[in-house]
């Protein structure tokens, strides 16, 4: 059963937490013992391999320190790395082995409050020292592993006696190999994950507009329809637009067809407007009932009231149904959100620039859906003359579309890596 199905009733919402009640407590009980309701992942943003059939260095690089356990396993020979659970947003680069002692290379969650990083091996080694290390004058802890090749006798000396989990991580470069494809919707083998695009404002709303006369509605489409196109290319995505023409469309209705798709993830585009036209750069936002800053907040109140442009009352998204249950599913969707959201504000931060502190959150309508994971894309700020002109720029569109589209497989593969 899909975990993002459309629920419809008090029952249904049952019978799917009961699914996730075992997942979701362990997931409690990790942040019990240390993590806290405010943990965020550490991100993995660099990493390599490098050395030769002797000798082999695995280096990756972190935002902040972490913890790890180091350890050897047989059959097959791989040398484990346990970490804390962790965003791995790394470039395709590191993904091209080069002729060491590592025969493959596999990283993912593997439970919740755990992820790993699997080296299977050539030949027998031994790990001859790990250390953890701060990059003098750069925001970055840099793990090093280094394995040397050894007899046989010295690798059987130093296998790990424990019984391996049943997880396993499943690297990203691998997943279009996959036939059971597991996400924040548990799709199975025949299912592709469903993204539902949803380009905002259209047709009497036509949202923010600029100093040149960009108007939103229309970088929202633009962006969106090239979203669609590249996301198109990869078999294991369908994607559901919104729109994909210049109509007015409800917040409400934006949010049926994202219930009604079974979306494993929903993506809202805009392009606003703020009376500080000296504030400009890219925003992600996620759901919060108060809102991390009152720009924030002062954006979802006029994004909310939209329908009121057509004559349309919003009402409440969901029922004041207080069961633990509801909230229970509630809280992962808004993880899968929330590391959705990091993710694309790494890859984003590479070449697209983003607001100061870019991952916000407010209380939008449009992310309200309990069991679908969220977020509210600002690609800048058309009160900006410098966001209006990327904006309007295809080069630039095209820039940020490929850059969300490396996020978005890097989710997928972190969920299909939980399997």
């Amino acid at each position: 059963m899909r975990q993002n199905m459309v629920v419809r009733s008090y029952d249904s919402i049952v019978m799917i937490a009961l699914i996730l009640c075992a997942t979701l407590f362990a997931a409690t009980d990790a942040q019990s013992a240390g993590e806290g309701d405010d943990f965020k992942p550490p991100i993995a943003f660099a990493a390599r391999l490098v050395g030769d059939a002797d000798r082999s260095r695995l280096i990756v690089d972190f935002d902040r320190e972490v913890t790890r356990d180091i350890y050897i396993l047989d059959k097959p020979k791989r040398v484990i790395v346990d970490l804390p659970e962790s965003v791995f947003s790394l470039d395709e680069e590191f993904r091209k082995l080069p002729k060491t002692l590592v025969k493959d290379l596999r990283y993912g969650t593997v439970a919740p409050g755990i992820s790993r990083i699997v080296l299977e091996l050539l030949k027998s080694v031994i790990v001859e020292n790990h250390r953890l290390k701060k990059v003098v004058g750069e925001e970055r802890h840099r793990l090093i592993v280094d394995l040397i090749k050894a007899k046989d006798s010295e690798f059987l000396k130093s296998v790990r006696d424990v019984k391996e989990p049943v997880d396993t991580p499943v690297s990203s470069r691998k997943k279009t190999e996959i036939t059971a494809k597991d996400g924040p919707g548990d799709s199975t083998a025949n299912q592709k994950f469903v993204i539902v695009i949803d380009p905002g404002h259209g047709g009497v709303d036509g949202g923010a507009s600029g100093k040149n006369r960009t108007i939103e509605k229309n970088v929202t489409l633009a962006f969106g329809q090239k979203l669609k196109t590249a996301l198109s290319a990869f078999d294991e995505f369908n994607i559901v637009m919104t729109r994909d023409e210049d109509r007015f469309m409800g917040l409400i209705e934006r949010v049926k067809i994202a219930r009604e798709s079974n979306a494993d993830l929903l993506l809202s585009i805009h392009a606003d407007s703020l009376s500080q036209r000296s504030i400009r750069g890219a925003t992600v936002y996620t759901l919060s009932e108060r809102g991390s800053d009152e720009i924030s907040r002062s954006l979802a109140r006029k994004q909310n009231r939209t329908d009121l442009i057509a004559g349309l009352k919003l009402p409440p998204a969901e029922p004041d149904v207080s069961d633990i249950l509801i909230d229970m599913i509630r809280r992962e969707t808004e993880l899968f959100s929330t590391q959705f959201a990091r993710l694309l504000v790494a890859r984003m931060q590479k070449s697209i620039k983003l607001i100061r502190n870019p991952l916000r959150s407010a209380n939008f309508y449009v992310l309200k859906s309990p069991e679908i994971p969220s977020i509210l894309l600002e690609l800048g700020y058309l009160s900006n003359l410098e966001d209006e002109k990327l904006m309007a720029d295809d080069e630039w569109l095209s820039r940020a579309v490929e850059l969300s589209v490396e996020a978005i497989r890097d989710f997928f593969s972190q969920r299909i890596a939980q399997k």
